[in-house]
């Protein structure tokens, strides 16, 4: 089941909000495990009619892209939260359409810096596409070239913008926790307008609950229902997730990341969030846009 849930029903717009810029396209709803409908995470950050941003490029939103009929050629930027496969693991097919499509000038791709064992962006970024790299026939292409940019996501770099567009939208970062995996959530500002991703994480924390304060819109991981099961313990159980979005005053609050398990009792899940956050939860699902003013269209 999926759509849009809150305390009074949300209507879907005929299209963009009159004096909203800022929105998001959701490419991929799901996780690490095959889904009918559900590619792995990504999100496509748009300002007017640009598609500047993509935040996390997993299996399959590849595709969407594509149905969207959005070019990686015209991306300013590539935000990864982490380098787990289902966060990353599309990487590549961008990178190569970017190429093919006409790009001319180096692509940035941001992530997390190395720790606990794991690569950091540029070492993940050398693997793939450096000189000595799983795909180094690239470097025999003209214009071709990665910049790579890592972050800790420390509180100072809450306030720092790590990356800007020329429309004026900044990208913020804050560190997270999800397991041994360096992970960073993400903010992205325009003109008043914001619009927070947590990237995969687990319980309250400090960080997420400051970066994504009073922002308009908050994705947010929901891939569990409970810490019981499986992997319960690098996934926020829904009553945290409530207690995330009301500290920080969010405005509309997007479940995403949803896994199997998740599925069968996703209104459960709502009412348990309805029941600390007042705000708006939206249930995402793939090609959903939401626009800053909370609002949602489909294709």
């Amino acid at each position: 089941m999926s759509g849009p849930h809150s305390a009074a029903p949300l209507e879907q717009s005929e299209g963009p909000p009159s004096g909203t810029r800022l929105r998001v396209t959701v490419l991929g709803s799901g996780g690490p495990t095959t889904s009918r409908h559900r590619a792995s995470a990504g999100y496509v950050v748009w300002v007017d009619d640009d598609a500047c941003l993509l935040i996390d490029a997993g299996g399959g939103t590849f595709e969407r892209l594509g149905e969207l009929g959005v070019s990686p050629a015209g991306l300013g930027a590539v935000a990864l939260t982490h380098l787990h496969i289902d966060h990353s693991g599309g990487l590549a097919p961008v990178v190569f359409a970017a190429w093919m499509e006409g790009r001319t000038t180096p692509l940035t791709v941001i992530g997390p810096v190395s720790g606990h064992g794991q690569p950091g962006c540029h070492r993940f970024c050398d693997l793939l596409f450096g000189v000595h790299g799983a795909w180094s026939y690239l470097h025999t292409f003209d214009g071709f070239e990665i910049h790579p940019i890592e972050t800790a996501g420390s509180p100072d770099a809450i306030a720092e913008p790590l990356w800007t567009h020329r429309s004026g939208l900044t990208l913020r970062a804050a560190g997270v926790e999800h397991g041994m995996m360096p992970t960073v959530a993400y903010r992205v500002d325009l003109d008043g307008r914001s619009i927070t991703f947590s990237g995969d994480l687990h319980g309250i924390q400090d960080s997420i609950i400051e970066l994504a304060a009073r922002t308009d819109v908050l994705i947010f991981d929901q891939a569990l229902p409970r810490r019981e099961i499986e992997h319960g313990d690098l996934h926020s159980p829904p009553g945290d997730t409530a207690q995330v979005a009301a500290q920080a005053g969010v405005g509309t609050l997007v479940l995403s990341h949803l896994m199997p398990p998740i599925e069968p009792e996703i209104d459960t899940v709502v009412a348990t969030i309805a029941a600390t956050f007042t705000g708006r939860i939206v249930v995402a699902h793939d090609l959903l846009t939401i626009h800053s003013d909370g609002a949602t269209t489909t294709p």
